[in-house]
């Protein structure tokens, strides 16, 4: 049985952002996926359909401060002996993601940076937003 390596995004949908933000987010392989970085490939495919696409989709988790992301993958799918493979999408799994800055009572800055966090199998991933006022 072949397992396909993972090489990026495939696709990227904003699924939702109301009542709870949710991304539908698809890989081309599954070798690999436990070790990518979803949420900086999350921001990024967010920046390429463009600032807009990213602003909204930030505001909405300042909002409502978590949302979901749905990880898809590409795997081979065989059809036996002789009958060769294709390819086929399946679901990997839905990891909360949440939105987090501490600001203390009183103080315009906030003692933590704003940041995101993706929990997922294996630990939580971090990444810090570089633009808060966005």
């Amino acid at each position: 049985m072949r397992t396909k390596p993972v090489e990026g995004v495939l696709r990227l949908d904003v699924v939702a952002l109301e009542p709870r933000p949710a991304i539908y987010l698809a890989y081309d392989g599954l070798a690999g996926i436990s070790q990518r970085p979803i949420l900086r490939d999350l921001i990024e495919e967010l920046e390429r359909k463009g600032p807009e696409e990213l602003k909204r989709f930030l505001a909405a988790l300042r909002e409502h401060r978590s949302g979901q992301v749905h990880v898809y993958f590409s795997d081979y799918v065989s059809y036996g002996i002789g009958g060769g493979d294709a390819a086929a999408e399946f679901f990997l799994g839905t990891f909360l993601l949440l939105h987090e800055s501490a600001r203390p009572p009183g103080k315009e800055t906030p003692a933590v940076p704003e940041h995101l966090a993706l929990f997922r199998p294996g630990g939580v991933e971090r990444l810090a937003l570089e633009n808060p006022a966005s």
